[in-house]
């Protein structure tokens, strides 16, 4: 009862749009997509600047956190607790609140890995922001980050959960990105973002 209760409450937590609340907040404006197609913290960054972008970005990764801290609470199940996570990504991408648009899901993703990943999660993000520093592809840095924070824990833990969880994570991220190529009938959608 509580593993489904889990996992219902990280899809409603993910479901919580922070840049739909900075915007209304901030900006007055009642946003359902940036021009990208998706709601996300770089919409707030493009409209409202760094610091209500930090704020949005904060939020978003609290949600996700919360989210998989809340089933570990409440099933002391890590793996319940990393189902939750890939549902608040789920919602954060797909929201309930928005007529299932969202974002991409990289803060979100962010947030489910450091809720039960925090080693992996620092070695994964250090190769993303070199891997930005040079190439200046988001999309790109987010993959090789994804990939090293996957086989620090291979290194860690061997083949297990904690390996496959961060490329389950990033499915999401590609299965959305596929979603918005699809609707804008083009091969990729900002693949710089």
């Amino acid at each position: 009862m509580y593993d489904v209760l889990s996992i219902g409450a990280g899809y409603l937590l993910g479901s919580i749009s922070s840049t739909w609340i900075v915007m209304k907040v901030f900006a007055k404006q009642n946003v359902r997509c940036g021009a990208d197609g998706t709601i996300s913290p770089a919409l707030v960054f493009h409209k409202l600047g760094k610091l209500t972008f930090m704020l949005a970005t904060l939020m978003d990764i609290s949600l996700s956190v919360t989210a998989v801290l809340l089933a570990k609470a409440l099933t002391h199940s890590t793996s319940i607790a990393m189902l939750a996570g890939l549902a608040a990504m789920a919602g954060h991408n797909w929201s309930a609140f928005l007529q299932f648009k969202g974002g991409q899901g990289a803060t979100s993703m962010g947030g489910a890995i450091l809720a039960v990943m925090l080693v992996p999660l620092c070695f994964g993000v250090i190769a993303a922001s070199i891997t930005s520093y040079f190439t200046h592809k988001s999309g790109l840095s987010t993959a090789v980050g994804v990939l090293v924070i996957s086989f620090v824990a291979f290194i860690q833990k061997g083949l297990s959960t904690f390996t496959i969880y961060p490329l389950s994570l990033f499915s999401l991220m590609l299965i959305k990105r596929l979603q918005l190529a699809r609707a804008t009938g083009r091969g990729v959608v900002n693949p710089d973002k």
